[in-house]
């Protein structure tokens, strides 16, 4: 037996040092064994869950956008997109090469992104179903198709500026689209999926699955009918007249809905990077103007509703040229008139006979008269972008402006604000907040979450006895022997109103008038019941004509026809021959 007093110092040293140095390496183990067991443990279990469950979105269906009938303008179709884990691919030229070759993609843009030390790229989206049955079939390592969901527009260019469009995420970014985001969006869900070592999903932990709610649907009081006439016809008259932009809108002048919106030039909201803002831009609520003449009829409503003219008084017109403020301003015609009464002077659009009788209004009550058909404010019409148009605070007016507002100068409106104001005097004299909308429903269109059916009245601006005993009668002889005789129909009596006005330019850093002009025209039929106003406004015609009433009213004209006809209210010039 070894006797430990002959064992040297030196191997006890070493044997001490050994059992030290053993029970600090056990006290680390057991250490680490606690911190990853008791301190740690939700960090690593945490770590554990990330490398066998993967966390993945369920992606939520767009609601769908309507037209008032029930016609589908937009929906979400559901289609693959291919993604790739990089890190889990270890043929990457192949595999960039098959893909490049497979998806129409440049082989050095997919090895960069196959390059990417991340455990997710995406390699194409809204691939074609001919393509994710081929992708599947070659089942290549670390390639997954992901299903989202794909906004189309079965019209194609139908009511585009109205609906406006999507980015490559379903976020809306332009009309219904945009304003109505946030109803039509819904909301996405999510659920976790358990994955093998070569990350193969093997089940969903159903625990953790929260299910997407999709979002509401959007019904339009647009018609599409109506809607395709109101796009034929402009595109009709812009081809003719090559104007460098056109309006054109109807309206149902007793309750206030847009039937039709139309702008042009357009675009196709499918392929919405082949067109540019000015396509995609709706000028019926972003775009005002100098109504020129188009105001007239408003001006004179109120100035008889108010007894400040009478309606068979009248105005001599100095013979197609007035001197105004001494002699320092002259007003002219475009024709040589003498004496006119109130109602020839809306009828052969007499900027001389507006100018007096602006004066006798004078400016402050013009103002008033601005204001009660809401100019310079917003309609409130559920599309974004909507401009206020401009009526200059009386404090700005000169001595000059009473005379060129009377006339339709010096104030600018929007397309939707004259149709309304036009509206009015259609229906008696109401004033009618316009609407695009009809109601909102689920998914499904089984619940209805909202109505807008009931007309929203803003104010009284005329009385009815002004509206439809006078005010209609003289914008009917504006059509059947005035300034818009080529708006007349022999199926319905036709009431409206020109519009020509000079656009501002700002030469040397001051605003002057051009020799380029906005043509418009607005009417209504039938007038004694009417069942449509529609307003169109060509900006900047050419082809050798501008005025409203050559360039305008013949599309509105064939506007009313067609819609009246297709509304299946018959010729009324037959009915009143019957009876």
């Amino acid at each position: 037996m070894l006797n430990p007093k002959t064992i040297p110092k030196s191997y006890k040293i070493r044997v001490n040092i050994l059992c030290i140095c053993v029970f600090i390496i056990f006290s680390a183990l057991l250490y680490q064994l606690v911190r990853i067991q008791i301190i740690d443990h939700k960090k690593y279990c945490s770590l554990a869950f990330s490398q066998q469950c993967k966390k993945q979105d369920i992606p939520t269906r767009r609601g769908l956008i309507f037209d008032r009938k029930g016609s589908k303008l937009a929906e979400s179709i559901r289609v693959g997109s291919v993604f790739a884990d990089p890190l889990f691919i270890t043929e990457k030229k192949e595999t960039s090469k098959i893909l490049s070759d497979m998806l129409g993609l440049n082989k050095a843009e997919v090895v960069r992104l196959l390059n990417k030390k991340k455990r997710f790229v995406w390699i194409k989206r809204r691939i074609s179903d001919e393509q994710e049955e081929t992708l599947r079939q070659l089942d290549l390592k670390g390639i997954g198709i992901r299903h989202e969901y794909k906004r189309v527009y079965p019209y194609d260019k139908l009511c585009s500026q109205v609906l406006g469009f999507t980015d490559i995420d379903e976020n809306g970014l332009g009309g219904i689209e945009s304003s109505f985001n946030q109803i039509i969006s819904g909301s996405s869900g999510s659920k976790v999926v358990e994955k093998d070592g070569l990350q193969h999903q093997f089940s969903t932990l159903e625990e953790e699955t929260v299910s997407a709610r999709y979002g509401d649907s959007v019904f339009l009081t647009i018609d599409c009918n109506i809607q395709s006439i109101v796009e034929e016809e402009l595109e009709k008259a812009c081809l003719k007249w090559n104007p460098d932009s056109g309006i054109a809108i109807a309206m149902d002048p007793s309750t206030g809905e847009v039937l039709a919106m139309a702008n042009y030039p357009t675009f196709d909201p499918n392929f919405v990077r082949d067109s540019n803002l000015k396509q995609r831009r709706n000028r019926a609520i972003t775009d005002c103007f100098e109504p020129g003449s188009l105001i007239k009829p408003l001006i004179i409503s109120s100035a008889l509703d108010n007894g400040l003219v009478e309606e068979g008084e009248t105005i001599f017109c100095y013979n197609g040229a007035y001197n105004v403020n001494g002699g320092r301003r002259v007003v002219k015609d475009s024709h040589s008139y003498g004496e006119l009464s109130v109602s020839d002077i809306v009828v052969h659009s007499s900027n001389i006979g507006m100018a007096q009788i602006g004066q006798r209004i004078k400016k402050h009550r013009l103002h008033r008269y601005l204001k009660d058909f809401a100019f310079g404010e917003k309609t409130g019409i559920q599309l974004p972008g909507e401009v206020r148009g401009v009526v200059r605070p009386l404090s700005l007016w000169s001595v000059d402006s009473e005379i060129s507002v009377s006339f339709g100068y010096e104030t600018a409106v929007t397309p939707i604000q004259m149709v309304t104001a036009f509206c009015s005097i259609a229906n008696g004299g109401t004033l009618l907040k316009p609407r695009i909308i009809s109601k909102i429903t689920d998914y499904s269109g089984e619940r209805v979450k909202k109505r807008y059916e009931t007309p929203e009245r803003i104010r009284r601006v005329v009385s009815p006895g002004i509206a439809r005993g006078i005010m209609a009668s003289m914008l009917e002889d504006v059509v059947k022997e005035g300034t818009g005789k080529q708006a007349m129909l022999f199926t319905h009596r036709v009431a409206g109103k020109t519009g020509t006005a000079k656009k501002l330019k700002m030469v040397d850093n001051k605003m002057e008038y051009t020799n380029n002009y906005i043509g418009s025209f607005v009417g209504f039929a039938p007038v004694d019941e009417p069942k449509i106003c529609v307003l169109v406004s060509l900006n900047e015609p050419k082809n050798g004509a501008y005025y409203g009433g050559t360039v305008a009213a013949p599309a509105v004209g064939n506007i009313i026809e067609r819609t009246l006809g297709y509304m299946e209210f018959g010729p009324q010039y037959v009915q009143i021959a019957q009876r």
